[in-house]
């Protein structure tokens, strides 16, 4: 049976997986995710192991759904009323007397509404210039961003830089964090084909293929498709 990891930055659905045993060719594979962000749903039942290395939980567990209600006889008798379950008109009276004073011992037990607090006292001396400073250099910064013509934020030279800055910073990011943690390398090193699934994870699929020259580390599913094809080979010719 064949190991794949998938080193994946996005937020992958449940259905994912089923996707990835059709495209790799193999439903009995064992997938490992190393994942910078939690699925979108419970995945226990779809993965080996998810192992979470980023920012956020794992989702809960699917509370089990609740077994149907046991359905009723139709020979079952219909229900009779005691005659001595039936409350007493006077008695039904006199309670309803003794609601008004009930319901105004309540109300004086009640605490009184606490007073709202007072103000915070505005800052003085040293510490009203530092908040001073402070103020006019956030406006200065968003008058700077206003300045800068709508067509040249949203040009699409702009939005690259953006966009490759982030990818850049969490490239980096997911790769210190896959190094630091001893579990998530010794599965690693158990796979036999490693598997990069977006550009946030390139760097950390580029760096494990420098350490582990023998377990394939290639990037998207086509061609971990072509390795396990590969891996397949010889045991067909046998």
């Amino acid at each position: 049976m064949n190991t794949v990891v998938l080193l994946s930055t996005r937020r992958l659905p449940p259905t994912y997986f089923d996707q990835v045993r059709e495209d790799l060719g193999d439903q009995n594979i064992v997938i490992d995710v190393v994942g910078w962000v939690a699925p979108s749903a419970w995945v226990a039942d779809k993965v080996n192991t998810f192992t979470l290395i980023g920012p956020g939980r794992m989702p809960a567990q699917p509370a089990p759904e609740p077994e149907p209600a046991a359905e009723l006889s139709e020979e079952a008798p219909d229900a009779v009323i005691a005659p001595e379950a039936v409350a007493d008109p006077a008695a039904v009276v006199a309670d309803e007397a003794n609601i008004a004073p009930a319901a105004a011992e309540v109300a004086a037990a009640e605490p009184a509404p606490q007073p709202k607090p007072a103000p915070k006292p505005k800052p003085t001396g040293a510490k009203r210039v530092v908040k001073a400073v402070e103020w006019r250099a956030r406006r200065a910064r968003k008058v700077a961003g206003r300045m800068l013509p709508k067509a040249i934020k949203t040009s699409a030279p702009v939005k690259f830089l953006r966009g490759q800055r982030a990818t850049n910073d969490l490239g980096k990011n997911y790769w210190e964090r896959v190094l630091s943690r001893r579990d998530v390398m010794a599965t690693i090193d158990k796979a036999d084909v490693v598997v990069a699934l977006d550009a946030g994870a390139i760097w950390a699929g580029w760096n494990l293929g420098q350490r582990k020259a023998s377990t394939p580390v290639v990037l998207g599913l086509p061609a971990a498709r072509r390795e396990f094809d590969q891996l397949k080979a010889p045991a067909g010719n046998g």
